[in-house]
């Protein structure tokens, strides 16, 4: 079951983001529910093969909280609508806590669900570990982050694999907006049962706008290029994605 996000007493935010925040809470429990009503009236799910060349809609919601000037609590919500964005795949939500050891470098942990539908697909669930390192040349920010994720499926298979990240912040001259790229690697440790070999999995390469529009919300959106190996067999998903993320403080 997937709760729905409150906003603990005492954490005061404009009214506006406040009401933005609980409208994009409700929609994520929402959607879930719908899409498991509509694949109990349907056939039975099957897990066919994603086509080559789909297209893919990707909605981001992220929440950040500073606790105090070294721990912070950060609230992830990522939706993928997939065959030619007309039905939901998968819910991933991600809360976790960050601590810095410095104004560069920080290390996160905390528990990720991956909720596949149509229902009757394994979904998978388990905790994280991030490394991260984050610095400024001049105008251009950098951000690197060493990923683990152990995911344990509803069908008792079992991945561990490491998601090494890269990117880049570029403003777009004296205007708000910047110009964003990243790569990150998906790298399969331990594989059992999954259909997965080990090693390199796939490989997600984005690009994209964003700017803030008020001190606690910034918005992006872009385009990224997912190449990923099944069975021997080389396919690529072209997404779009939308992002907004919250800073309560």
């Amino acid at each position: 079951m997937t709760s729905c996000l409150r906003v603990p007493e005492g954490w005061r935010l404009p009214r506006a983001t406040a009401t933005l925040v609980c409208l994009l809470s409700m929609a994520l429990c929402a959607v879930p529910a719908a899409a498991q009503h509509h694949s109990s009236s349907a056939s039975p799910a099957r897990g066919s093969a994603t086509p080559n060349g789909d297209l893919w809609l990707v909605n981001a919601v992220g929440i950040e909280y500073d606790i105090n000037p070294r721990w912070a609590f950060h609230f992830d919500a990522l939706m993928q609508i997939d065959r030619d964005v007309s039905r939901l795949r998968e819910l991933e939500i991600r809360p976790g806590f960050e601590y810095a050891y410095t104004p560069n470098l920080a290390i996160a942990a905390g528990y990720v669900q991956y909720q596949r539908y149509p229902a009757g697909l394994p979904s998978r669930r388990g905790p994280f570990e991030d490394l991260l390192y984050r610095n400024k040349f001049g105008p251009i920010s950098l951000a690197g982050r060493l990923r683990t994720e152990q995911l344990f499926y509803d069908n008792g298979a079992v991945l561990i694999r490491t998601r090494p990240l890269v990117g880049v912040r570029i403003p777009i001259g004296d205007s708000p907006w910047e110009f964003a790229i990243s790569d990150e690697v998906f790298i399969d440790l331990k594989v059992d049962r999954t259909g997965h070999q080990t090693g390199i999995h796939h490989n997600k390469a984005y690009a994209g706008f964003g700017r803030p529009i008020t001190s606690h919300m910034r918005v992006s959106a872009g385009y990224e290029l997912d190449t990923f190996e099944r069975n021997g067999i080389v396919r690529s998903v072209n997404q779009i994605r939308l992002g907004v993320l919250f800073k309560l403080n």
